[in-house]
């Protein structure tokens, strides 16, 4: 069994994750950190006025407007399941309460958000409802014996007062998946009460954007060896996580804490940094170029140095099988979505296509994206569909390239800052006492406005000098320390 390893940073405003198998990288995610509320979003508010001649309450939750709870909104995404029907949430209500609600629609123009009082915890395979008595399935479910035995698992599950949506992902998880997916959710909430009881109101008591919730949420479980978190705030958030699964099922959550960047470190970074590249190579010589159109992904596999010890179709045979599972990792690393064919190596036994087949559709098993693979195609092609969920790594990592009329892509001035910050940090390690940094002008006029990152490398505490150069690559940065010259067009950074 592969050894998976989760890693966790946050820094600039951005928290970035990254999950390893047997030390190759297979997933990279980013998130921008954001002020605003999102769906979902759960706060303490207090009940600003009734309107009972319009069935609403407004709702003082911190934000710029107040909020509008209405009947409508007392069972979030309702439109989309099967449920019972909603009591009424103004029973016992008055003026001048303070109660918890949900975020169900952002503002929008001079339009405060929608909340609900009966808040939903989403998980992977279930929506749990701590205080709405019903089950409900999917619609996207059509099999009326698996909506059955469904439900069947779920009033199992759940106890009296609590409601259960069981999602379209339901049906593909083991029972104890969902199980200890109800035991996290309800942990959760209870959470969320203990915190409501001394938050003030307008505070914020618990979000699912944030990367951490998303990922631990989707892929917490028993195949998981080590959680490595960058820095010790982002550890406590993580392990607060963590806590509310059963506990055989936690994994500790170690801090790197070297004085390094994790990332680069670890050689995470480097493998990251692949994602630009349309080449990928194989161990054994062999190579595979990934090319995005607008309509699909095309993928060509080449036997490159490697020639084999036996025969063509079994040095054909090796190479295709190893690519198959390459392609895998890539799409999932890459975030790939739609259409993709797959231009195999030619090979003359019947039997070693539908191996290939077989293989690749093994290797993508693993993702948690929906693939669908068709069988190899007269011209041994091989065309697979997935689902892609979430941003793309490349739209934070490139942009359009100015040097070539934007034929290709070239770095973002924000990951060449990572970059920059990572090697700050590796000369904080080795005792430098001061840097200069030459650059691109424009980079630096972008870091300049960059507040966010300029914080951050004052919290690093060393001094920077950086150079402004007009000649100089974007990607191109030189670094001295300690002895050096200060020419009068230097900016001080920290």
């Amino acid at each position: 069994m592969a050894k998976k390893s989760l890693y966790f940073d946050s820094y600039c405003g951005y928290t970035l994750s990254a999950i390893a198998e047997n030390g190759k990288v297979c997933e990279f995610k980013f998130e921008k950190k954001s002020d605003s509320c999102n769906v979902g979003d759960v706060y303490k508010g207090r009940i600003e006025s009734i309107l009972p001649g319009m069935q609403a309450i407004f709702v003082n939750c911190g934000l710029q407007r107040n909020c509008f709870l209405s009947t409508d909104d007392a069972l979030p995404d309702s439109e989309n399941y099967d449920v019972g029907a909603a009591p009424d949430v103004f029973s016992t209500l008055k003026e001048g309460d303070e109660i918890l609600v949900q975020v169900t629609k952002l503002p929008v123009g001079k339009k405060g958000a929608k909340v609900t009082a009966r808040p939903s915890f989403i998980g992977k395979c279930i929506i749990y409802m701590p205080n709405t008595p019903f089950v409900g399935v999917s619609r996207k479910i059509a099999d009326e014996e698996l909506r059955r035995n469904l439900v069947f698992l779920a009033k199992r599950l759940k106890c009296e007062d609590e409601g259960i949506v069981v999602r379209t992902a339901g049906p593909y998880a083991k029972r104890n998946e969902v199980k200890y997916e109800y035991t996290y959710l309800k942990n959760l909430y209870n959470e969320v009460i203990e915190r409501f009881k001394t938050a003030e109101v307008g505070e914020l008591l618990y979000t699912d954007s944030a990367l951490p919730v998303k990922v631990l949420r989707d892929i917490l479980s028993t195949d998981i060896e080590e959680i490595i978190v960058g820095n010790k705030k982002l550890k406590e958030q993580v392990e607060s996580i963590v806590n509310l699964y059963p506990a055989h099922t936690k994994r500790s959550v170690r801090l790197h804490d070297t004085g390094r960047d994790m990332l680069e470190e670890t050689g995470i970074s480097a493998q990251i940094m692949t994602i630009a590249s349309p080449r990928v190579e194989l161990e054994n010589g062999a190579y595979i170029i990934i090319e995005k159109t607008e309509a699909l992904t095309v993928i060509d596999v080449n036997t490159g140095k490697f020639t084999g010890d036996y025969n063509r179709e079994q040095t054909v045979y090796q190479t295709n099988i190893m690519a198959a599972r390459e392609i895998a990792r890539q799409v999932r690393l890459r975030n790939i979505g739609g259409i993709v064919v797959v231009d195999f190596i030619d090979m003359t036994n019947a039997a070693h296509n539908k191996a290939l087949v077989d293989e690749l559709e093994r290797a993508l098993k693993d993702d948690k994206a929906k693939c669908d693979v068709s069988p190899m195609s007269k011209f041994g092609l091989v065309e697979f569909t997935r689902k892609r969920m979430g941003a793309s790594p490349l739209s934070l990592m490139t942009k359009p390239c100015k040097y070539c009329n934007e034929a290709g892509y070239t770095i973002t001035a924000e990951y060449i800052l990572f970059g920059l910050r990572a090697k700050v940090l590796n000369f904080i390690a080795d005792g430098a006492k001061a840097l200069r940094v030459d650059m691109n002008r424009d980079i630096l006029l972008y870091m300049l406005d960059w507040r966010t990152f300029l914080d951050d490398l004052k919290g690093l505490g060393l001094p920077i000098y950086a150079v402004p150069h007009r000649t100089y690559h974007e990607q191109l940065i030189n670094y001295r320390a300690d002895e050096f010259d200060i020419p009068d067009d230097a900016v001080k950074l920290t």
